[in-house]
């Protein structure tokens, strides 16, 4: 907020004076320490109407009056509650450190000043539900903009749990994009969402197949569509049947207009998460204009791209590793190590630009895994397992058991080294999680992410990356030292449990009102069963199974009774048919 203008104004009690921002009156001009004690027993009202929140949160210091007055109620009740004060403007908390005695006050309690009201959502802390937020009502007038984001971002932890918000992730057939669902995937598990996935990867082999029916390349893509459309119909019918909160869409999945259109009409947010270069893949521009928000690992030129076209649902998510998968091997294997350690090592797609740089690094204690290499004399004797597809289980072990870990970027246009690279490839954070020493070919997006020599080191020309693969070679402490403050860097900042809360920021603040509606009645529905249930016990008791969650279903129900052993009960016997019934009308309805 700019321009600030700020007026010093006696009241009836002397020696407790107020102040006006832009002509708004902070405390009362009457009895300040009366308003105080009143808006501090409202405060302990909510307390004791609730489950003790272990932080409140206060929007708006003022001359601190009101704190005085909620820290000393709360000490007098031994109610020992972490309080966190939020002053919106540093130009506002300066003419109060001038003019007021505060710093006894702020000895107690924590103050966040915030400089830039775009960063609040980094703060959003959804894994905490017990925070009560509440505000110096002039406050709320005088900087209504960014209390309306911070009270989202507060408000959210009223409502959300990450248990009851569903979340369905939805993979392509093939690719790398894949993969990263299935580290997607575990961390949205990790974090506790109820989160489940949709694999097309079975249908790999049938997509492959339809070039055996004919030669004609129309009618193969065309077989293939009504494949991809199959995928979309049984998407559909999985989504019928239990209807999430989110459905992420990774790169290639089968996203449909139609079916994305779908989804919208039902009520349910849609994501879509383009991991792959915008220059080379370019069906971006269908999807985005069809669902809530689309995720990038590319900005700058891909983001005037969007514009261009109307779009303004995207947002920049970088890749990631997943800790609890790409970790360090603490304890040598010796099959495993006669495998794979090698001086040099790769694990990739055979690109035209690898083939060529690699070439020149023959000369190296090198091995190379991975497919579509095809390579001549004498590149071919490095390639490993005749270019056989590793899996990520063994890419792990490559990045550990190589000295140094090449990483050149892919690139179909340029002979060896991409001079304008931008986006991070998975590689990047993957290594680094490993634990293992990388030499990667300079990124634009590198700058401020991670440190040059410090955490991994760059190179820019053939020439260069040879000089440095031999003086790492010859100074192992040194290259011990990059490998082990790159992890360091990668799991503190670069996890998918990082982007998950990063994409829900995004989602929850956006959505704010949409998502907190439909959460609350899903809540209320709980009580409300509950309530009607309490004449019939065994139908209660088992609805109280759900009570944690905010929500219920009949699937819910149906899997739990599934779960269970023994003779079913009457109720369960009807949720059973109930839930069968659902599943058959599902399927005529998309007859």
């Amino acid at each position: 907020m700019n321009d600030l203008n700020f007026e010093l104004i006696p009241t009836k009690k002397a020696d407790a004076p107020s102040f006006k921002i832009n002509g708004i009156t902070v405390h009362s001009v009457y009895n300040p320490f009366s308003e105080a004690q009143k808006w501090a027993g409202q405060v302990a009202g909510q307390i004791e109407g609730r489950n003790k929140p272990d932080k409140i949160i206060i929007f708006g210091l003022g001359a601190g009056y009101h704190i005085e007055a909620l820290t000393f109620l709360l000490k007098k009740e031994e109610n020992k509650i972490e309080i966190e004060v939020i002053e919106p403007s540093e130009e506002s908390f300066r003419f109060i450190e001038n003019n007021f005695n505060v710093s006894e006050l702020l000895k107690n309690v924590k103050l966040t000043i915030y400089k830039d009201a775009s960063k609040i959502s980094k703060k959003l802390e959804l894994d905490r539900s017990n925070i009560l937020f509440c505000e110096l009502p002039s406050y709320k007038k005088i900087f209504s903009d960014i209390y309306d984001l911070i009270y989202k971002l507060y408000g959210i932890n009223q409502f959300f749990s990450p248990s009851s918000f569903k979340v369905l992730v939805v993979q392509p057939m093939y690719g790398g994009s894949s993969t990263i669902g299935n580290y997607l995937y575990s961390a949205f598990l990790n974090l506790g969402y109820d989160a489940k996935i949709l694999d097309f990867s079975k249908f790999y082999d049938a997509y492959k197949y339809m070039g055996e029916f004919t030669p004609n390349e129309d009618h193969v893509n065309s077989l293939k569509q009504m494949l991809v459309n199959i995928m979309s119909e049984a998407l559909l019918s999985s989504v019928f049947n239990d209807p999430p909160d989110l459905v992420v869409f990774m790169a290639q999945s089968p996203a449909s207009e139609r079916t994305l259109l779908k989804l919208r009409s039902m009520g349910i947010k849609t994501a879509y998460w383009f991991v792959e270069d915008f220059r080379t893949l370019t069906y971006w521009n269908t999807i985005v204009k069809n669902v809530d928000y689309f995720f990038t690992i590319q900005k700058d030129d891909f983001f005037e791209e969007l514009k261009n076209i109307g779009a303004n649902n995207y947002h920049y998510l970088p890749l990631a590793c997943l800790p609890d998968f790409h970790k360090k091997i603490t304890e040598i294997n010796k099959e495993d190590e006669a495998k794979y350690a090698c001086d040099v090592g790769f694990a990739g797609a055979g690109y035209f630009n690898r083939k060529n740089v690699f070439a020149q690094l023959v000369d190296f204690n090198f091995k190379i895994w991975g497919g579509d290499w095809y390579a001549g004399m004498p590149l071919s004797l490095l390639i490993q397992e005749g270019g056989k597809r590793f899996t990520e289980e063994e890419a792990v072990k490559i990045y550990n058991y190589s000295k140094i870990n090449i990483n050149l970027h892919s690139s179909m246009w340029h002979w060896d080294i991409n001079p304008s690279g931008d986006f991070l490839n998975p590689r990047v954070y993957e290594i680094l999680g490993c634990g293992g020493f990388q030499l990667v070919d300079r990124r634009r997006y590198l700058e401020g992410i991670f440190e040059d020599g410090k955490d991994l080191v760059v190179f820019d020309t053939v020439d260069d990356l040879r000089k440095k693969i031999k003086y790492y070679l010859a100074n192992e402490e040194e290259r011990l030292a990059v490998a082990a403050h790159g992890r360091e860097t990668v799991v503190r900042n670069h996890t998918y449990e990082r982007r998950v809360r990063e994409m829900m920021n995004i989602i929850l603040l956006d959505s704010y009102e949409q998502i907190r509606t439909k959460l609350i009645f899903k809540k209320e529905n709980v009580s409300k069963l509950l309530k009607e249930t309490e004449g019939n016990e065994e139908l209660h008791r088992l609805i109280m199974q759900f009570s944690d969650k905010n929500a219920i279903s009949i699937k819910d129900m149906a899997d739990y009774i599934k779960r269970g052993k023994g003779r079913l009960s009457k109720s369960e016997a009807m949720i059973l048919m109930l839930w069968a019934i659902k599943t058959k009308l599902v399927k005529l309805e998309g007859l």
